[in-house]
């Protein structure tokens, strides 16, 4: 599962929260009450299916709410065609704000939230399905997530910004993938490969770092491989 762990000023921010997330993130020594705040990009379970624990966690083990950051048009349908599902207690009108401290952001404009401030911009995945990618500026730096999206994003991602996170896919390219391939990446200029951390990257990505052709293959493009914690 994409996800992404920020840290500033001793308050931490989770990219994305699929369901490996709360268990990883405990191996991490990380656990809820480490954690203020959540964004999530789109509504695909890789990438939301760790809330369900996230919730029930803060609200009936910690006794608290983390701040949860959702595009304002994916809000809806995170509760009333996700989550509501299991985390909907009988005979109540319980709601996601009844386990989160709930935030939506559009695109255009800025959200602070401790020393988060946030900017979103739709990103092209599956047709017919919203995503975001997010910028984040905290304690003078600024990085990008693209999160899951298909080749040529916006300029927005990589204005302004030391390092741009982006989905990558190194499986055979085929025309109706829903991410991008490296060799599509090869395109970009040289000046935004350099800030490119290639990442949601298959598993077997690192056992091809054992071949130095490869590995070569992707120095030179400029771009790095993010390794996970």
């Amino acid at each position: 599962n994409a996800s992404a762990l920020l840290e500033s000023a001793g308050h931490r921010l989770v990219m994305d929260c699929g369901y490996t997330v709360p268990g990883r993130l405990r191996q991490m020594g990380v656990g809820v009450q480490n954690i203020e705040t959540l964004f999530i990009s789109h509504l695909h379970g890789d990438h939301i299916f760790g809330l369900e624990e996230f919730g029930f966690r803060s609200k009936f083990v910690e006794g608290c709410r983390l701040n949860l950051v959702v595009p304002e048009s994916l809000v809806h349908a995170l509760w009333h065609n996700i989550l509501a599902g299991t985390m909907r207690e009988p005979e109540s009108r319980c709601h996601l704000r009844d386990y989160f401290e709930v935030y939506t952001i559009r695109e255009g404009e800025t959200l602070q939230l401790g020393p988060w401030a946030l900017q979103i911009h739709p990103v092209n995945h599956v047709p017919h399905a919203e995503c975001f990618g997010l910028k984040v500026r905290a304690d003078g730096r600024s990085v990008a997530f693209t999160a899951d999206t298909t080749a040529g994003v916006a300029p927005f991602f990589y204005e302004g910004t030391e390092y741009v996170f982006h989905d990558c896919s190194f499986l055979p390219y085929f025309p109706e993938t829903v991410h991008t391939h490296f060799e599509q990446l090869l395109d970009y200029t040289e000046e935004q490969r350099e800030k490119t951390w290639l990442v949601h990257y298959d598993d077997e990505t690192h056992q091809r770092l054992a071949s130095v052709e490869w590995r070569t293959i992707v120095e030179e493009s400029g771009m790095r491989i993010t390794e996970s914690f």
